[in-house]
C-alpha cells in the first residue's frame, strides 16, 4: 500500500475505532477533532515522520500501559495506553506493509486462519466473515468428521508480550515486497516502546494485531507443511487428529516450531479431547481460550452522532473477556425466573467463609441480588470485594444499571465501601479506573468525592488515572474547582494537559481563559492540545 493511501486508511480507522479496543480506556475527546483543517494537519505531520526512517522523524512519546485481568484467575496482560498521533503512526507504518502481509498467510478460503484476515472497506481493516465465531463454527463442523477422533486445544502463552521483535523483523523482512526502511521503522518505535528490550507487543492496537499474524506465518506454514489438520485463531490453535498418537505427534511438532521463534504454549490449558463421539460441540461452547474474541459480526453502523459520543461507541472487537467478567449482561425472562428461587443467603454465607470468592458463586450472588431485586446482597457482595478485587468492574456494572432500587441511605453507604479502595495505597489502577467511573454519572455521582481524590491524587498513582479523574470531573465542577485544576497543568502529562485544556475551554469566560491558552500555546506543539484551545495549528 502506498503511503498515502496508508496514511488515510490509517486516519480514518483509528476515527472509526479508536486507538485500543481495551475497555479500560475511554474513547479519546480528541478523535473528535479529526476534521477539516486538524484531519490536514494530522495527514501532514504523519507524512513528515515518515520521510527519515528512522525513530527520530517519528517524534513519538513513550508509551504508558495499564495492567488489565485477563480470562484466567489472577493474571493480568499490560495494555498499552498510546497518543492519539502516535497510533495513527504506528499504524500507517504497519498498514504500509499490510497487503504483502495477508498475501503471504495461508489463504482463507482454506479455513486455517481465522483472524485478522486484512481486508480494508470504508475505514474497517479486516475481513468481517472470518472472526471467532466463524473460527468456533468451523471446529464444531471438523470435529463431527468421520475419521477425526482427538481434538488438541492450546493457545500460546502471553503472546504479544513474549513476541520477540528481532525475530518479527526478519520474518516481515522475508516476505516478498515490503519495503526494508518501512521494516525498519516499525522495529526501532517497537524496541522504542519495550523500553530497549526485544519483546512485546502493544496490546490493544490494531497494528499491533497485523504484526502478531505476520509472526505466525512460517509457523502456520510449517503445520500445513507437515500435514498436520489444523486451525487458528490469534494464538489459538485447534488440532484436528484421527488418534491420541497423532495428536500428540503434531503437538510436539508445534511446540517445536514455536519454540524456535520463542514463543511456548500455555501446559496449564493444553487439553487433548475425545470428540470420536462428538463432545466438541460442549467444549466449544466453553469461555473462549484466546487472547482476543472478536465479534466483529455484531458491529452496529457507525454515524457522526455516535463517533461524537465517547461513552457510547460501538468497537468492531470486544476482547478480553473469560471467567471474570467486567460487564453485567442483563438477565433473560427465563433466567430471572430461575433466579428468584436462589438461596442467596446460603451463598452469601458460604463466600463469606471462605479465603477467596469462587468466581461462579460470586456471579450467581450478583445475578440473585438482581433478580430478586435485594440491595442488601448486593451491598455485602460490594463487601465482599476486598476476596477478590478483579470482581469490583462486574460488580459496579451490575449496580449502576439497577441504581433504581438503591436508597439515598444504601448509595451513600456503597459509596463509602468503595471510597475505601481510593484511599488504598497500592489499589491496582484498573480498579481505581472503574471505581472513578462509577462516581462519575447515574445516581452514585459524587463531584465532592471525586474532587477530594483529585487533590490527593500522587503522580506514582498510574499512567492512566489523572486523566480518568478528570474525564469525570469534567461536566461536574464549576470554575472554581477548574481554577485549582488549572495549577495542575504543569504537572500533568500530555493526555491530562489535552483534559484540563478542555475543562478550562469549558468553564472559563475568555477573559479568564485567553492568557493561560496563550502561554501554552508558546510552549506545546500537540495539535490536539492547540485544537482544544480553539487554535488552528501552526
Amino acid at each position: 500500500m502506498k503511503t498515502q493511501d496508508a496514511i488515510k486508511l490509517a486516519v480514518e480507522n483509528v476515527k472509526k475505532e479508536g486507538t485500543t479496543d481495551v475497555e479500560v480506556f475511554l474513547r479519546p475527546f480528541e478523535l473528535a477533532m479529526i476534521k477539516g483543517s486538524v484531519e490536514e494537519e494530522v495527514y501532514r505531520l504523519i507524512k513528515a515522520s515518515f520521510k527519515q526512517h528512522n525513530l527520530q522523524s517519528l517524534k513519538v512519546s513513550p508509551i504508558s500501559h495499564v495492567l488489565v485481568p485477563k480470562k484466567e484467575l489472577f493474571d493480568f496482560r499490560k495494555c498499552a495506553h498510546i497518543q492519539p498521533l502516535d497510533e495513527m503512526k504506528y499504524l500507517a507504518l504497519v498498514l504500509q506493509l499490510a497487503t504483502k502481509i495477508e498475501k503471504a498467510r495461508i489463504n482463507r478460503s482454506d479455513n486455517r486462519i481465522f483472524s485478522y484476515r486484512f481486508s480494508h472497506q470504508k475505514g474497517y481493516l479486516f475481513d468481517p466473515r472470518y472472526n471467532y465465531t466463524s473460527f468456533r463454527e468451523y471446529v464444531s463442523k471438523r470435529s463431527k468428521k468421520n475419521k477425526i477422533n482427538v481434538v488438541v486445544s492450546c493457545d500460546i502463552s502471553n503472546f504479544y508480550d513474549r513476541l520477540n521483535l528481532h525475530r518479527l523483523e526478519c520474518v516481515l523482512e522475508s516476505i516478498q515486497g515490503c519495503d526494508k526502511n518501512v521494516i525498519r521503522q516499525i522495529n526501532e518505535l517497537l524496541i522504542f516502546w519495550a523500553n530497549r528490550d526485544s519483546y512485546g507487543l502493544p496490546v490493544g492496537s490494531n497494528a499491533s494485531r497485523i504484526l502478531a499474524e505476520a509472526s505466525l506465518i512460517e509457523v502456520d506454514n510449517y503445520l500445513l507443511s507437515q500435514k498436520v489438520d489444523f486451525c487458528r485463531f490469534v494464538d489459538d490453535y485447534r488440532i484436528f487428529a484421527k488418534d491420541a498418537a497423532e495428536a500428540h505427534h503434531w503437538l510436539s511438532l508445534l511446540v517445536k516450531r514455536l519454540s524456535m521463534e520463542g514463543l511456548f504454549i500455555n501446559t496449564s490449558k493444553t487439553e487433548i479431547k475425545d470428540v470420536s463421539c462428538y463432545g466438541s460441540e460442549e467444549t466449544e461452547s466453553q469461555e473462549p481460550q484466546s487472547d482476543e474474541v472478536p465479534l466483529v459480526d455484531e458491529v452496529p453502523p457507525f454515524d457522526d452522532a455516535t463517533l461524537n459520543n465517547k461513552f457510547n461507541v460501538p468497537k468492531i472487537i470486544r476482547g478480553y473477556s473469560g471467567l471474570i467478567p467486567t460487564k453485567f449482561r442483563n438477565l433473560t425472562v427465563g433466567e430471572s425466573k430461575k433466579l428468584v428461587d436462589l438461596d442467596t443467603d446460603t451463598i452469601l454465607n458460604e463466600i463469606q467463609e471462605s479465603i477467596v470468592i469462587d468466581p461462579r458463586s460470586f456471579v450467581q450472588l450478583i445475578k440473585g441480588g438482581v433478580s430478586q431485586e435485594s440491595p442488601y446482597i448486593l451491598i455485602e457482595s460490594v463487601k465482599l470485594l476486598n476476596k477478590f478485587p478483579q470482581f469490583i468492574p462486574y460488580t459496579l456494572d451490575a449496580i449502576s444499571k439497577k441504581e433504581d432500587m438503591f436508597s439515598n441511605e444504601q448509595v451513600s453507604e456503597i459509596s463509602e465501601l468503595l471510597n475505601e479502595w481510593l484511599k488504598l495505597a497500592k489499589t491496582p489502577e484498573y480498579i481505581l479506573v472503574y471505581i472513578v467511573r462509577f462516581f462519575g454519572s447515574g445516581a452514585f455521582k459524587n463531584k465532592v468525592l471525586l474532587f477530594d481524590y483529585f487533590r490527593q491524587l500522587r503522580r506514582n498513582e498510574g499512567s492512566y488515572i489523572g486523566r480518568a479523574v478528570l474525564e469525570q470531573l469534567e461536566g461536574l465542577v464549576g470554575r472554581g474547582e477548574v481554577l485549582e485544576i488549572r495549577d495542575y497543568y504543569s504537572r500533568a502529562d500530555m493526555w491530562e494537559k489535552r483534559q484540563i485544556a478542555r475543562m478550562v475551554d469549558i468553564h472559563m469566560t475568555e477573559g479568564e481563559k485567553t492568557p493561560f491558552f496563550r502561554n501554552i500555546l508558546s510552549l506545546e506543539e500537540d495539535v490536539f492540545l492547540k485544537n482544544t484551545m480553539n487554535k488552528k495549528p501552526a
